[in-house]
């Protein structure tokens, strides 16, 4: 995982710890309602589902892509086929 999604990551905890605490929560506990449901609740789950929805996205764009798998090598990669070039006989003694 990269550094920088390491740092999405606790931003994003502490927007959620901050979203999710007493002073801002207090802000929604009213006793109006939206659609038939409680302001506060639905708060908490737009808040939940938001904080789980840039979670995956932060996760999906750290991941490192593995390099493709390389072909091992054949046994006769370290040699050559071309003739030797040097002018002395390999099978003459030195």
């Amino acid at each position: 995982m990269r550094q920088q999604s390491r740092e999405y990551i606790v931003i994003l905890f502490i927007v959620g710890a901050l979203a999710l605490n007493y002073p801002v929560l207090g802000l929604f506990d009213r006793s109006a309602a939206l659609f038939g449901i409680p302001l506060l609740y639905l708060y908490l789950y737009l808040i939940w589902i938001v904080l789980i929805i840039l979670l995956i996205a932060v996760v999906q764009r750290s991941t490192v892509h593995e390099p493709e798998q390389l072909k091992p090598p054949s046994p006769t990669a370290g040699f050559s086929k071309r003739r030797r070039v040097d002018n002395t006989n390999p099978r003459e003694p030195l």
